[in-house]
């Protein structure tokens, strides 16, 4: 093999050395990258999950409420005066609830 096609077999592998390092620090950095991404996507997820379940507790909450709100019966006070005697009286009572306002 001549000296000339030795130096370029030398030169061409140092080439190819060099680009190869270029690569894998290019290919590190993207798996760092990568990386945090996939971080960011799993704390996000979590966000998500908590979200949901701090919206799910809300909303078992809020049914709860609207199903006692929504019974026709209650416990009511009454108050009033009477005219004819002259006095003001007041009461408890179970009362059903017709029209609501």
């Amino acid at each position: 093999m001549p000296v000339h096609d030795g130096r370029d077999t030398v030169e061409l592998i140092e080439t190819q050395a060099a680009e190869l390092t270029a690569l894998r620090e290019y290919l590190a950095a993207q798996n760092a990258s990568l990386e945090q991404i996939a971080g960011e996507f799993e704390s996000l997820e979590a966000a998500v999950k908590e979200e949901r379940a701090a919206w799910q507790a809300e909303t078992e909450k809020l049914a709860k409420q609207n199903s006692r709100l929504s019974s026709p019966w209650a416990v009511g006070l009454f108050g009033g005066y009477d005219p004819f005697r002259d006095e003001a009286v007041c009461g408890v009572g179970v009362v059903y609830s017709v029209i609501r306002f």
